[in-house]
């Protein structure tokens, strides 16, 4: 296994489409792994119910004075209580969206799925480890099969490529 790894690296480092190709899979393993996990810790996160103060979406970054290139995000202020102490939270999912004038409805989408009741009161998800640490939304069952797909399948397509 080291041998094919260490000859992915020579490959790579003389611009082989085999070894780039090897890494970057690699790579993308790596890091939808740790998001994957991530995810499924999240959804054993318990829930308190928090008053959310504000959510909405706004402008990102500078002006820009073409409408379709100026982006776009969400931004949320709640409070919730854990165990008697009062904490404020910003975050409204684990993955922050920034989208264009034109794309802003994911965005919206995204602000539709947080849970809310009478009264202005939404679920909060909190890390039982660090309470200050929450979100509004976490992980479905869809993104999380999502992410496994995109975890797999650059590996997949290495190897139907380079091994069949």
């Amino acid at each position: 296994m080291i041998t094919y790894a260490e000859e992915m690296l020579q490959l790579a480092l003389h611009g082989q489409k085999q070894g780039i190709w090897f890494w970057a899979a690699v790579y993308i393993s790596i890091v939808c792994s740790y998001s994957l996990i991530f995810q499924v810790r999240t959804r054993y996160w318990p829930h308190v119910q928090g008053e959310l103060v504000q959510a909405k979406v706004e402008k990102f970054g500078p002006t820009d004075p073409v409408l379709s290139a100026q982006d776009y995000a969400s931004s949320a202020l709640y409070t919730y209580t854990v165990q008697g102490t009062i904490y404020t939270g910003t975050r409204i999912s684990p993955w922050l969206f920034i989208a264009s004038h034109n794309a802003r409805f994911v965005l919206e989408k995204q602000m539709s799925s947080i849970e809310r009741f009478p009264g202005g009161a939404v679920n909060v998800y909190y890390n039982p480890g660090n309470p200050r640490k929450s979100y509004l939304i976490i992980a479905g069952k869809a993104g999380i099969a999502i992410t496994l797909l995109v975890c797999v399948l650059p590996m997949v397509l290495f190897y139907l490529e380079y091994h069949l």
